[in-house]
């Protein structure tokens, strides 16, 4: 198993990853502070003068919970933002600074670096209050950080970028874990974090202990988002021997690099790791709604294996506290079968009659390939939506405006779709787009809970 407690590069985006800075970065900052300063001409501070001071920053933030994090283009291996995080003595309040070259980033990857410092200083280093600082004139940070719910909390003037060396308006938000990602007002129990960890201990753990050897796929996840009991056959079904080997593993972790490639292996690629880092997130974020909104939640967990595609029905069921305070979450898992990929091509490609050179006559996207496949497959319009991550009018259109068209179909009717493509030689593989990890929400209160990202970017 990983150790969660090493350093490594995160997953930001397609074109993004963060890593934290090490004293062989000097040429990288540097060209960093060089490309600010050209886009901020009102700079005073040399060059020479800003390199040192971020250097002697960076030797202030090697240890303990105080840190600097560079986020990487891949396209350029350039430096394209800088991250500051420091912890509080008490180590409950962070002070989280942000400056990025906004023109390398589109408004939704704007989004994802400041969603992933904060969940990473919420839930790895564990504060409960964050105070951002965002340059006023980074207005599409400023947007993002007021789009994701972030409360407006002073306003500062001429204040010294230890980043960039710069004087500069800076505005800051306040932010509480209770309400990070909360839609309307929810009652909130402060947390007795000694009284939950000795109730974990002395109730919760002894319940489960006699289930770690039963025909079971279950595991027990604290309010540290972390995996504390398992089965064995859970720990066996991501290719561990003992449940042991589980513990410690968390889907907090969802941007970590060396986790999603040891667990995903050939699977992730270039194609797929973007669809596997927000599968990982998306099942943090259902956690996330099981804790604050005391609710118990299923989903349909679907993963990639040699010979197809294999469907779980997951059930989160939050466990109280005897203040009533949601201290952990059972889950359990089902073998759900959603649809028979594996099974459903076999007997379509070993029985189907098709006439020869019909499928060069139709030539689809890959879009239209997805859609396509999982139709035949027996797959809701909702669920490929939630597979594909679009919308379900998306889905409609493509059907509607561009399958009907191609297949010269009359009117839109997916019964006649199918039976025409079936007959016309489609499809004649799975599409390789869709060998990756997805989840399928399956109650409305979540999936709109889930839909507050959408509007970011």
């Amino acid at each position: 198993m990983l150790d969660f407690t090493k350093d490594t590069d995160w997953f930001i985006s397609s074109h993004f990853y963060a890593r934290k800075f090490t004293g062989e970065d000097s040429e990288l900052i540097k060209y960093f502070v060089q490309q600010y300063h050209f886009k901020n001409p009102s700079c005073d501070s040399s060059i020479e003068n800003v390199m040192n001071l971020c250097l002697s920053s960076l030797a202030e933030y090697t240890t303990g919970k105080m840190f600097a994090v560079g986020v990487i283009d891949r396209r350029s291996s350039q430096l394209a933002a800088m991250i500051w995080i420091e912890v509080a003595q008490d180590s409950t309040l962070a002070n989280l600074k942000i400056i990025l070259l906004e023109d390398f980033f589109r408004a939704a990857e704007i989004a994802d670096s400041l969603v992933w410092a904060i969940d990473y200083t919420f839930y790895q280093l564990y504060c409960q209050e964050i105070l951002v600082f965002i340059d006023k004139k980074s207005v599409k940070t400023l947007n993002a950080g007021i789009k994701l719910g972030l409360n407006v909390y002073n306003y500062v003037q001429d204040t010294t970028s230890s980043l960039t060396g710069c004087s500069y308006d800076c505005q800051i938000f306040h932010l509480l874990e209770q309400n990070w990602l909360v839609q309307g007002n929810l009652e909130y129990l402060p947390m007795d974090v000694k009284k939950s960890d000795q109730y974990i201990q002395e109730v919760i753990k002894p319940f489960f202990q006699p289930s770690i050897d039963a025909s079971l796929y279950s595991t027990i996840v604290d309010f540290r988002y972390e995996v504390i009991m398992s089965t064995t056959l859970s720990a066996r079904s991501i290719g561990l021997s003992h449940a042991v080997d589980l513990l410690g593993s968390s889907y907090k972790y969802y941007s970590r690099i060396d986790t999603a490639i040891w667990y995903f292996g050939k699977w992730y690629t270039e194609i797929n790791m973007t669809a596997i880092h927000h599968y990982a997130r998306k099942i943090f974020r259902i956690q996330q709604y099981v804790f604050k909104n005391a609710h118990s939640v299923s989903y349909i967990d679907s993963l990639p294996y040699d010979r197809g595609i294999q469907s779980y029905l997951v059930i989160f069921v939050p466990i109280f506290d005897l203040a009533k305070k949601v201290v952990a979450i059972q889950t359990l898992a089902f073998n759900y079968r959603l649809a028979g990929y594996h099974e459903y091509m076999q007997n379509l490609l070993n029985n189907k009659k098709v006439s020869e050179n019909t499928i060069s006559n139709i030539k689809l996207s890959r879009r239209e390939e997805e859609v396509l496949f999982l139709l035949i497959s027996g797959i809701t319009q909702g669920q490929i939506a939630e597979i594909l991550e679009i919308k379900r009018e998306t889905v409609a259109a493509i059907i509607r405006n561009q399958l009907r068209v191609k297949f010269l179909l009359p009117l839109v009717n997916t019964k006649l779709l199918i039976e025409t493509a079936i007959a016309r030689g489609f499809p004649d593989s799975i599409p390789e787009s869709l060998w990756r990890p997805s989840v399928i929400v399956l109650e409305d209160k979540l999936a709109a809970w889930l839909k507050q990202y959408d509007s970011v970017g």
